[in-house]
């Protein structure tokens, strides 16, 4: 966690001494924006410098699925994240995914915990890239270790890959973006093999201001086998901050949700972005019963 806030540091230090114009001309891109919803998977196929703060505010349904039966849940569980992407040039960029503190802090049945997530890093690549057309498609590899908190369903197994292909179409004052992916632990033992894909629409009201609706769905494709209390009874997966390694994923293998937001340029190198998301899949089937999100993208 210490050498990743290092280099955080230095790459602010190194952004204000070189200017990002001479890395990455992505001129013809900026008037796009980034998603809101499932941060962690849900990608912009851009290749830029910048740094995205997160905030999740989900709270928990009242009741979720589990082999003992319905049990009563309600509560909540914060997240505060950092995403960092160094654009090298328009086609290839270093990319660190996740790395942050979640707060769960249900009202029945499981306890209160707090812990640092596992952190994912990889790199991604335009694999087409081009302006005339206002396309991109981009593939990325994503390597996630496990070294978070147990105590907040993070640190199982021995990590895993999150190989991906994300694309970005704009149509006049439209923009479409999509990812296709999937989540291949070490061990399957400890954690869920999942397919996911995620859609996001925006339209340009203004140059500064996009409403977007979002759509997200993963689907347990493996289950795991974990010896542990939650992971043994829950029939459900964890979506996408958290892999529970359910034994009974398969139970309700399909999560999915939907999101309504806006982002907002706040100035040139800033914006911010907020979505409320829901899920379509029965909010019993998971740990979301309603999500708010809220975030501050620092482009360089």
């Amino acid at each position: 966690m210490i050498y990743l806030r290092t280099a955080v540091l230095l790459l602010l230090a190194f952004n204000f001494l070189v200017p990002a114009q001479g890395i990455c001309d992505n001129a013809s891109f900026d008037r796009f924006i980034k998603p809101v919803s499932n941060p962690v998977y849900l990608d912009d196929p851009r290749n830029e410098t910048y740094i995205h703060v997160v905030h999740v505010l989900q709270n928990l349904p009242s009741r979720v699925h589990t082999e003992l039966g319905s049990l009563p849940l309600n509560g909540r569980l914060n997240l505060t994240a950092l995403r960092v992407t160094y654009a090298l040039n328009d086609r290839f960029s270093l990319v660190a995914g996740k790395d942050g503190y979640i707060d769960f802090d249900p009202d029945s049945t499981l306890k209160d915990a707090s812990g640092w997530g596992d952190i994912q890093a990889g790199a991604k690549y335009a694999i087409i890239h081009d302006p005339d057309k206002e396309f991109i498609l981009s593939g990325k590899l994503m390597f996630e270790f496990s070294q978070g908190s147990r105590d907040v369903f993070q640190g199982n197994g021995d990590g895993h890959i999150s190989p991906s292909f994300s694309f970005l179409k704009g149509i006049d004052k439209l923009q479409l973006v999509g990812t296709l992916g999937g989540i291949l632990p070490f061990n399957h033992n400890q954690e869920s093999t999942v397919l996911y894909h995620a859609w996001h629409a925006s339209y340009a009201v203004t140059e500064k201001f996009r409403p977007l609706v979002e759509l997200n769905h993963f689907a347990v494709m493996r289950e795991a086998n974990r010896e542990e209390l939650v992971a043994s009874i829950a029939k459900f997966e964890g979506g996408d901050v958290i892999n529970l390694g359910s034994q009974n994923g398969m139970s309700h293998r399909n999560f999915v949700t939907m999101a309504w937001g806006c982002r907002y340029r706040c100035m040139e190198y800033m914006d911010m972005g907020i979505a409320y998301e829901y899920p379509l899949s029965g909010n019993h089937n998971g740990l979301m019963d309603n999500r708010i999100t809220f975030d501050l993208v620092f482009h360089f």
